[in-house]
């Protein structure tokens, strides 16, 4: 595709999900930054769709998701929907050669997965996965904190995740009490974005050992500890819980080196980092000394940008959606494989599909 073709959008899903993706495309395309065009949105509620279509300027609303796969106006399919819709959705719009955006989780199970990722390769159809925490600028911003300095050998990673539970307050989603729709709990639908960060970061992860906990009368897990270790021996734990606690959503994020620590407080009402180097002064990084790094990550420098598009890029709490989307979309004009694809969203998968096998044998399980 050349590099001022405009980029053809379809989304189907207008729940919370889609919603967060349509204002950041709105966001994308109002700057200028990418010449995008939302043509269709679809939901099987025709009211949602109609009022998202208002909202968003948007020309065409279908109540059939396979008519927006259809449309001759539509190139890339973005699909926000339930995770027990996302096999279909994703075969129709790979035969109807659109390049696919999906949610996270992309299935309920990493078989279905690679199925659907293979599916996608023999069309030669572009990919991109919401696996949205690698754009995050706070761990992009950690990420080049360990590419510059020395903090030794990693010795131990954790990350502590509590969410509010999705049926209740405003994270309200009726479709995850259904336990065949959503396809799992909190260890899918949060914690598959916990371990691919840590993937990420210490590379891959060799075995496992999970327990997860039933404490609602939902039918999906909403408790779930692992502990894993990575090829390079790394240890690394995760904690999850979903809970109606008034209090923000908080991901904490601890790396531990044999020289110094980094500590990321993400998603509540005091997001920042912090990190020590063994011999120097603490640090702490907020927000707008983050803003740099997201820019240089996306190929963009803020020195040659619009006010109004530095503006949008930094706009926080939407400014890892805005770059997760930018970057697939940038990609797909620019001809390259978007990142993350797919591809990364199997490794994740297999992850998750070991803790679930761990969790019921009540034992470690190797990756293979």
């Amino acid at each position: 595709m050349s590099g001022d073709a405009e980029l053809r959008l379809g989304i189907i899903g207008i729940g919370k999900v889609g919603l967060t993706h349509l204002a950041a495309l709105k966001s994308l395309k109002d700057t200028g930054l990418l010449n995008i065009e939302i043509n269709a949105v679809s939901d099987s509620d025709i009211g949602k769709s109609k009022e998202a279509a208002k909202e968003f300027n948007v020309p065409s609303v279908y109540d059939d998701h396979i008519d927006l796969i259809n449309d001759a106006n539509v190139d890339i399919v973005y699909i926000c929907t339930p995770t027990s819709k996302h096999t279909d959705m994703v075969k129709e719009a790979a035969r109807a050669n659109k390049a696919i955006f999906c949610v996270k989780p992309i299935a309920h199970s990493c078989p279905q997965v690679r199925d659907l990722n293979a599916v996608a390769l023999a069309s030669s159809v572009p990919t991109s996965a919401g696996l949205v925490l690698r754009y995050d600028p706070f761990l992009l911003y950690a990420k080049r904190l360990i590419e510059k300095n020395d903090f030794g050998k990693p010795l131990l990673a954790n990350i502590r995740d509590d969410q509010h539970f999705p049926l209740e307050q405003e994270e309200y989603s009726q479709w995850r009490s259904d336990t065949s729709v959503p396809g799992g709990g909190i260890l899918l639908h949060q914690g598959i974005q916990d371990i691919d960060v840590l993937s990420w970061f210490f590379g891959d992860i060799v075995n496992v050992y999970a327990q997860v906990g039933f404490y609602s009368e939902s039918g999906v897990e909403d408790q779930a500890s692992l502990i894993m270790r990575h090829e390079d021996g790394t240890t690394s734990t995760i904690n999850l819980v979903w809970h109606w606690l008034e209090r923000p959503n908080e991901r904490k994020i601890e790396f531990f080196f044999e020289k110094g620590l980094i500590e990321i407080i993400l998603e509540s009402g005091s997001t920042h980092l912090d990190y020590h180097i063994r011999g120097e002064e603490p640090v702490r990084i907020n927000s707008e000394n983050t803003e740099q790094v997201l820019l240089e990550h996306l190929d963009l420098s803020s020195d040659n940008l619009a006010l109004d598009i530095h503006e949008t890029l930094s706009n926080a709490g939407i400014n890892k959606q805005l770059a997760l989307n930018y970057s697939f979309l940038k990609a797909i004009q620019s001809g390259e494989t978007p990142y993350p694809s797919f591809q990364e969203a199997v490794l994740a998968h297999k992850i998750v599909d070991a803790a679930y096998e761990s969790s019921n044998k009540q034992t470690p399980i190797d990756i293979l």
